[in-house]
């Protein structure tokens, strides 16, 4: 993940947790007397700034494209786990034309056919032009330029088409079928390994 990505993401994670604890508190205690809140105005600014950063993110993609070079059933190694009646998909894309504000996290795999949305925050990896996994994984190539990259995500077993969505944005012009394998990430080495 990008360094600006994590910091957002994080900055995002923070201020829900601080609202959380302000609501906790809320509830928690009972005043004798209606309490008016007092951070409004700080908390329209908050409220302002995060729609401003979901603004600029949701625009990342900008005039740029998205190209499916294959996808396939995956077993290779992944952090995510298939739930039943799943498999893991691999997506290899390319990313050209976007901006620094795109987030590749927020890409969604969606049934070709009905449309159901099966998440976002796929395993990502870095890839090369020539599709094969870079050790330099944190050296992304800077935008406009063209990334390559796979997606993993978890879906089900019997679908036989995805598309790719951004921030409700259709990213391909046509569904794309998923083959039943291709090539797959090497397990971490342990110590016992």
């Amino acid at each position: 993940m990008k360094p600006h990505i994590l910091i957002q993401s994080l900055m995002m994670l923070l201020v829900s947790l601080l609202i959380s604890c302000d609501q906790k508190k809320e509830k928690t205690q009972a005043p004798a007397q209606p309490v008016q809140k007092q951070n409004a105005p700080q908390d329209s600014q908050l409220n302002q700034a995060l729609t401003a950063i979901r603004m600029k993110q949701a625009g990342g993609l900008g005039n740029g494209t998205v190209e499916v070079n294959s996808a396939w059933t995956y077993t290779g190694y992944s952090f995510l786990d298939a739930v039943s009646g799943a498999r893991l998909v691999a997506v290899d894309v390319t990313i050209t034309g976007h901006t620094s504000d795109f987030d590749f996290d927020d890409i969604e795999i969606i049934d070709g056919a009905s449309r159901i949305s099966y998440g976002s925050d796929p395993h990502i990896t870095l890839l090369s032009p020539d599709g094969k996994a870079r050790p330099d994984a944190h050296q992304w190539p800077p935008p406009p330029d063209p990334v390559r990259v796979m997606l993993i995500y978890g879906f089900p077993k019997e679908t036989k088409s995805f598309t790719l969505y951004y921030w409700g944005k259709n990213l391909l012009r046509e569904n794309h079928s998923v083959e039943s394998s291709g090539w797959e990430l090497p397990f971490p080495k342990t110590e016992a390994n």
